[in-house]
């Protein structure tokens, strides 16, 4: 009698906790399929409805905003909504993912995923997805990819740039061989192996540009812009530099004028065009002497592009917040959109048709 009892009770018990753990584990799916949606976005599967609507609420407050920084004006909406797949966690590398198509003189097909704490996406993640697609929307090609990374970087939380300041102050003093001379920079398809000290010194550049840009008395970022029309418009990056900044070419901005600025601090306020080079480190001489002849720069080819962006988590989960890797790819035929991913070490594409990192 006994043991027929607690056998019967026994099983019961057993009946219960699957019956717990089958709700457990719907509740948990539930938690992470919230849905929202806006004007040009929608997020399908945030981990709370609050969470949802924060991200497609800010997603559209930082692509008006952005537009406003960028180009001084508004953007129309988008004929299709821009989904955004979204994994949040405090202990999670922050990282994203965003891909769109250019072809014949448009751009659409925007994906994108976002990863990491829900501050870092709020603060940065976000914002620098954003200001990606802001550019491509109104240039309808790719930009330079040392600009297009270092606008993007500029409206991250200040913690995330202050990192990125000392990684470049970092490689100048001691593993100055890393950076890039600056028309390398421009010119460059694909990125180097180690992709962070080009990151560092993509955004420092764009940093000083926009400083610059305060400093002659007009919008940073509107002039950053528009030297970029003129670069873009005919691969002349010394015209363009002349024309905007009244610097004579790529070389003179490299060694008299951004260097400078970054050993006196990256300063903001000052008269940047009258920093003197009186003290250059052996860092300085090393980067001049690295400095390469000029090289032409690859032309436009006016085929069907697609971007995908992607930055990989931290080896530890918790150094600085990962840049995109944009990579672009040729397509022969009907544009598809390449595969994205965050955030892996290699990602091959189920089509065969690249391997991104």
């Amino acid at each position: 009698m006994d043991a027929h009892f607690f056998r019967r009770h026994s099983i019961y018990l057993s009946i219960l906790c699957i019956l717990l753990s089958t709700i457990h584990s719907s509740r948990h799916t539930v938690l992470y399929a919230a849905q929202y949606e806006t004007t040009n976005f929608s997020v399908e599967n945030a981990p709370s409805a609050r969470l949802a609507k924060k991200f497609c609420e800010d997603a559209e407050r930082y692509r008006h905003e952005l537009a406003l920084k960028w180009l001084g004006k508004i953007m129309p909406d988008w004929s299709t909504k821009c989904p955004i797949t979204v994994k949040v966690g405090e202990n999670l590398g922050a990282g994203g993912a965003t891909s769109f198509i250019f072809q014949d003189g448009e751009v659409y097909g925007w994906e994108m995923n976002i990863q990491g704490s829900a501050q870092r996406i709020l603060d940065s993640v976000l914002p620098h997805e954003i200001t990606h697609m802001v550019l491509a929307s109104h240039f309808r090609q790719p930009v330079q990819r040392w600009l297009d990374e270092g606008a993007a970087t500029s409206v991250e939380h200040v913690s995330e740039k202050d990192n990125y300041r000392n990684m470049l102050r970092h490689f100048l003093r001691d593993d100055v061989r890393k950076c890039l001379p600056f028309r390398q920079m421009v010119a460059m398809k694909d990125y180097p192996a180690d992709p962070m000290p080009f990151y560092a010194q993509g955004f420092s550049v764009v940093e000083y540009l926009l400083a610059l840009g305060d400093e002659l008395g007009d919008d940073g970022p509107r002039r950053l812009v528009r030297f970029a029309e003129t670069g873009l418009q005919n691969g002349d990056w010394d015209l363009a530099l002349r024309e905007h900044y009244d610097i004579d070419n790529l070389g003179q901005l490299q060694r008299e004028r951004w260097i400078v600025w970054v050993e006196a601090g990256s300063p903001h306020g000052k008269t940047l065009r009258n920093l003197l080079s009186e003290s250059r480190s052996q860092a300085v001489a090393m980067l001049d002497a690295v400095l390469p002849e000029p090289i032409s720069l690859p032309q436009p080819t006016g085929n069907p592009i697609a971007l995908v962006s992607a930055r990989p988590s931290p080896p530890n989960g918790q150094s600085i917040y990962e840049k995109l890797v944009r990579s672009e790819k040729q397509i022969p035929t009907k544009p598809e959109r390449t595969s994205k991913v965050i955030p892996i070490p290699v990602l091959v594409d189920s089509r065969n048709r690249g391997i991104y990192r």
